[in-house]
């Protein structure tokens, strides 16, 4: 069974990459520093806790603490990382998602999230 790829695949591949992390660098641009440190480290934090817990990886055993050969990478990679899922899963993250837009939306009473109760 060979695992080689076609090369137009690969460059799709590398097209759609560039294209993630471009969205992601426009989410920085529009997020206000406020903003973009609190996203920052709640991702590192969500990374840290994920990484610890052993399920990263989707299945038990891999990333947890036994895993030292595996470095946890720098904030700013887990920030981009986190961008781009929240990008690709805007459903759940609307704020986010709309910022890799380009658009910076203002957190109201107004759009809240149907389980939160305006105070």
């Amino acid at each position: 069974m060979s695992t080689d790829l076609p090369p137009e695949l690969l460059d799709y591949f590398a097209t759609r990459q560039q294209q993630r992390a471009d969205r992601a660098n426009t989410a920085l641009s529009v997020l206000s520093r406020y903003e973009r440190r609190i996203v920052r480290e709640a991702a590192g934090m969500g990374y840290v806790l994920g990484y610890r817990s052993g399920n990263l990886d989707g299945r038990d055993g891999l990333g947890g603490p036994l895993d030292n050969e595996r470095r946890i990478p720098g904030d700013s990679d887990i920030l981009r990382s986190v961008l781009e899922h929240c990008d690709s899963t805007s459903d759940l993250y609307p704020y986010l998602g709309a910022a890799c837009n380009g658009r910076r939306r203002r957190i109201t009473k107004a759009r809240l999230w149907p389980g939160e109760a305006a105070r």
